[in-house]
């Protein structure tokens, strides 16, 4: 029984037609719609890369220009300590003076004239303080311009690098093209 179901199967096989499928005929248009389709693919891959660098790019100009002022503010902060240290001796010998006068209103006049030698030292040192932080807000406007210079700089190079190359051959242009004007009226 075997036999004649293998037998009446290869007889079937034999019949049998296999197809292979075609793609149908493209048209002109549908072959430019094709391939503008795979060039917009490939182009918006093209520009996730690009982002995603630029992004990286960005990423790192954030943490040097983060070390910047981390080194800046570590060079600031002696200054500023100095400052707080002043600040104290000058709140000190306030104190000193006003517990000076409070003791001496028997004596007003030996005291009149100590209270006006220690007001003007503590003039002088109120002075010296304010030149002092005068000093360090200098410093400080000057480091915080650099700062600003620096993360300027640091965009216009990250993103003004293709405008810069531009500029310098359209000059180069210009140049050459000043130079052609030149040859023609001499």
């Amino acid at each position: 029984m075997l036999i004649f179901q293998l037998a009446a199967a290869s007889a079937t096989v034999a019949d049998t037609v296999l197809v292979r499928a075609v793609p149908p005929i493209r048209t002109t248009f549908e072959q430019i719609v094709f391939v503008a389709s795979g060039l917009t693919s490939l182009l918006a891959l093209l520009l996730c890369v690009l982002a995603v660098l630029s992004l990286l790019a960005m990423r790192q100009g954030a943490a040097a220009l983060q070390a910047e002022v981390t080194k800046l503010l570590v060079e600031l902060r002696p200054l500023a300590q100095e400052a707080a240290a002043a600040a104290k001796e000058v709140r000190q010998v306030a104190t000193q003076v006003q517990e000076m006068v409070a003791d001496s209103k028997a004596t007003v006049t030996t005291v009149n004239t100590t209270v006006r030698a220690s007001v003007e030292s503590l003039g002088e040192r109120v002075q010296e303080v304010s030149e002092t932080v005068g000093r360090v807000t200098k410093m400080a406007e000057g480091i915080a311009t650099a700062a600003a210079g620096a993360a300027g700089a640091a965009a216009g190079f990250m993103f003004g690098g293709r405008r810069r190359k531009r500029r310098r051959e359209e000059e180069a242009e210009d140049a050459d093209l000043g130079d052609d004007e030149v040859d023609e009226e001499g």
